[in-house]
């Protein structure tokens, strides 16, 4: 038996598959590629692929990964070639290596994850702006997020179905900058224990500056140790 770590992507229609979707999805492709997998022992076989950790409906990512137990060693070149072959439109394997069979289990080593988050800025705040008024507004969204995640404590309502109560989310929050072009990378606690979703922290940033502004996110990057 050989362990593969396996990197993917998933964009297009395919952010909207859910967790357990996908995982139906990467199962019947190693069927259709002629990949054989172990299955696990006891009455219910399951084949034996450990994904790093569930990605949200909806978020595009490019450093999804899981382990998958194969009963034979195949070269990564060849295995990705013939899974990508079969894969629907939006699920791209990146990559895959070999790593040690009796490694801890993926999902308990993970500890977080980065996101690139693009500002979507508002419609009829640019209209009619000269590039210099463009990019004023832009800035000004951009030292906002900039004050919000500077504050001492980064309180943001969660909402339940019995109550509501503000979190404390700064010490979850473990680095982020600006790139060039104005986006926001920020990494995140993610794991069985913490999980911190991007969401949470845009939904405080919407109530820090009064507005309903969007963002489209992305996942890049999935940390384990």
């Amino acid at each position: 038996m050989e362990k593969l770590r396996v990197t993917y992507s998933k964009s297009k229609e395919a952010i909207y598959l859910s967790h357990l979707d996908t995982l139906k999805v990467i199962q019947q492709a190693l069927i259709r590629a002629g990949i054989s997998v172990e299955y696990s022992k006891g009455f219910n076989p399951r084949p034996e692929i450990t994904f790093a950790h569930p990605l949200s409906v909806g978020i595009e990512s490019t450093g999804e990964i899981f382990d998958i137990v194969l009963t034979e060693e195949l070269d990564p070149p060849y295995f990705i070639k013939e899974l990508n072959k079969v894969l629907p439109s939006g699920i791209t394997i990146l990559s895959a290596e070999y790593v040690d069979l009796n490694e801890k289990a993926l999902m308990s080593r993970v500890y977080a994850a980065t996101y690139l988050i693009t500002f979507i800025y508002p419609k009829e705040k640019l209209e009619g702006k000269n590039l210099k008024e463009i990019e004023n507004i832009k800035a000004k969204y951009q030292r906002d997020m900039e004050k919000y995640l500077s504050q001492r404590n980064i309180l943001v309502l969660k909402k339940s179905k019995n109550r509501m109560e503000r979190i404390d989310v700064k010490t979850q929050i473990i680095n982020y900058e600006f790139t060039l072009d104005g986006k926001l990378e920020i990494t995140v606690a993610t794991g069985s224990r913490t999980n911190l979703k991007p969401e949470f922290v845009l939904s405080g940033y919407k109530e820090f500056i009064d507005e309903n502004i969007e963002f489209e996110i992305k996942r890049t990057r999935i940390l384990y140790m």
